[in-house]
């Protein structure tokens, strides 16, 4: 068999229980223990549904058809699990708790996605957390498929007001094939790198969002910005150029710290210290998620944006996020987003 755990970041190229030895009449003392000891470890990990998660699904509120949006439904029995059926009585659809959400036509126990999303909101990459879960890293990337759906609009209503502190950094593009003609990958700001816009308020709320781009403009800068920050607060600053947009038709005072200004200074003198730190908080995530593409970028910050202002207690944060999942009408379907590979 091969040796899964002999090199960090190699992923599994076949299921964890399986043994090449497992058709063999008479095992070995040494195959037997290794055999009984992996599948102990996938049935802990793995087991039926408890009594506490159907007792959960089965108290879950049903506000309406999950096909048709009709408030005309009854009960009609359980499924084999014992979990709460539900018969539409305007188009007759048959439906669960869970019907048309995240957790739709689950395989695996929620329980199993608890542990998930503790890894995943500790800044655990994918790929270790499904080895830790015992799960394929295909299940892992289908996973964060979901959550990145359930989160698609969570940073829509953010208004920022009083003192807003704003500033941009720059993320490396993966895999770009971008290059000198020499051969080199391009240096600085350049189309190898790609702007994230952060926000930041006196009260605590935040925004971060991908311009698109890899230099700020007042197009990408109005874009990013524009409905996040309410009128007549005060903008502090470096004095990019493209700020000037958000001054104007925003009526913002403004208040400038230049980078010259500010580049020696220590953390706790730095009038720009609040979005600095929402700069380092940002780099360390995506150095634990370094497959992240341009397709998917937004989703990471908007992932990002949870774990930095959902609640402070991280079990807290992983009852949040259910919440939200189970009131979510957004299925996503294992063969409509994991025909090709997504990191």
């Amino acid at each position: 068999m091969k040796n899964e755990n002999s090199s960090k970041g190699r992923h599994r190229s076949v299921p964890l229980r399986h043994f090449t030895w497992e058709n063999k009449e008479h095992k070995s003392d040494s195959e037997i223990l290794i055999e009984s000891t992996v599948t102990e470890w996938y049935g802990a990990k793995h087991r039926p549904e408890s009594r506490e998660e159907i007792k959960f699904i089965n108290n879950l509120p049903i506000k309406y058809c999950p096909y048709c949006g009709s408030i005309d439904f009854c009960r009609a029995g359980f499924n084999r699990s014992g979990i709460q059926r539900y018969k539409c009585t305007d188009c007759g659809g048959r439906f669960s708790p869970f019907t048309n959400t995240t957790f739709d036509e689950k395989k695996i126990p929620i329980s199993e996605w608890i542990e998930y999303l503790l890894h995943l909101f500790e800044f655990h990459s994918v790929r270790s957390s499904s080895f830790d879960n015992r799960n394929a890293e295909s299940t892992g990337r289908y996973w964060l498929l979901k959550v990145f759906s359930v989160l698609e609009d969570i940073q829509d209503d953010v208004v920022l007001n009083g003192n807003v502190w704003i500033d941009e950094t720059f993320l490396s593009v993966p895999k770009s094939k971008i290059k000198k003609r020499n051969g080199k990958k391009l240096r600085g700001i350049s189309r190898n790198k790609i702007a994230i816009a952060c926000a930041k308020d006196g009260n605590g709320h935040s925004v971060m969002i991908t311009m698109d781009t890899s230099k700020p403009s007042i197009k990408s800068t109005w874009d990013a910005y524009g409905t996040h920050i309410a009128a007549g607060s005060a903008l502090i600053h470096d004095g990019e150029h493209s700020h000037s947009i958000l001054i104007q038709d925003l009526d913002l005072k403004s208040e400038v710290y230049s980078t010259e200004e500010t580049k020696d200074m220590s953390d706790d003198k730095n009038p720009l210290r609040q979005i600095n730190e929402m700069h380092r908080l940002m780099k360390r995530f995506f150095r634990e998620h370094d497959g992240y593409d341009r397709e998917h970028l937004q989703d990471w910050l908007n992932l990002l944006w949870f774990i930095m202002n959902g609640p402070e207690d991280k079990y807290d944060k992983v009852l949040s996020f259910m919440k939200l999942a189970v009131s979510s009408p957004k299925r996503v379907r294992y063969r409509d987003v994991m025909s090709g590979k997504h990191d």
